[in-house]
């Protein structure tokens, strides 16, 4: 039951602003492009993308908006960005996110930093790395 109170929509635990029906579809599928898009270029499956960001096995395609997923999806890029920076090809770079230990971190993979929220931890050694620092 969704119940509108002072500008805001409030269903279950969540709290989301309420807008005009229009704008309201138009960010769902653009929210649901770009998870689609991550999800193409990272490999992931969808049960896999929603594992990853701690969300239930629907919220990538039923609610691809939903704030979690979406949080997890910029900690991603901001580190794909980091990466890319560093090796000049983004491929590349995601093989490293996903495959490469990093021995700072107990030889895990920045991915495996990334599913339990380190992406601040991962960049600041990733841009450490691309000053010419040890780690």
């Amino acid at each position: 039951m969704l119940i509108a109170l002072k500008g805001v929509v409030r269903s279950g635990y969540e709290c989301i602003p309420s807008e005009p029906a229009e704008h309201s579809i138009s960010r769902a599928q653009h929210h649901l492009s770009i998870t689609r898009q991550s999800r193409g270029f990272f490999g992931f499956r969808i049960q896999e993308l929603a594992e990853r960001a701690h969300v239930h096995r629907n919220t990538p395609s039923s609610r691809p908006q939903a704030q979690q997923l979406q949080q997890y999806l910029v900690e991603l890029v901001r580190v794909l960005a980091v990466a890319t920076g560093m090796t000049g090809d983004a491929q590349q770079a995601v093989f490293l996110i996903r495959n490469e230990p990093l021995r700072a971190f107990g030889y895990k993979t920045a991915d495996a930093l990334l599913k339990k929220g380190r992406a601040d931890d991962v960049i600041v050694y990733l841009e450490s790395l691309a000053g010419g620092a040890s780690g």
